[in-house]
């Protein structure tokens, strides 16, 4: 597995746990609600899964495919709470 791809998969789903979790980094008050960074980088991720179709080892398909349907699942459920 390429190390690069899954610094980059790994870290985008990292800010978006972050952003369901409510933690944004310091400043971004006033910026795009914490629900609207995640979606946008689950989206980025999604992006990813589909323009690297065909191209991506077994492991490197596996850890993209899993990290984008739990980000999905997550911020689905995030959405189902009051």
């Amino acid at each position: 597995m390429n190390q690069h791809f899954a610094s980059l998969v790994l870290g985008l789903a990292h800010q978006a746990e972050s952003a369901l979790a409510g933690s944004l980094p310091a400043g971004a008050e006033g910026g795009p609600d914490a629900r609207a960074v995640a979606q946008t980088l689950i989206d980025t991720l999604g992006m990813l899964q589909d323009k690297t179709e065909g191209r991506l080892d077994p492991d490197e398909r596996q850890l993209l495919d899993q990290t984008v349907t739990a980000l999905r699942f997550r911020f689905v459920k995030s959405a189902a709470r009051p």
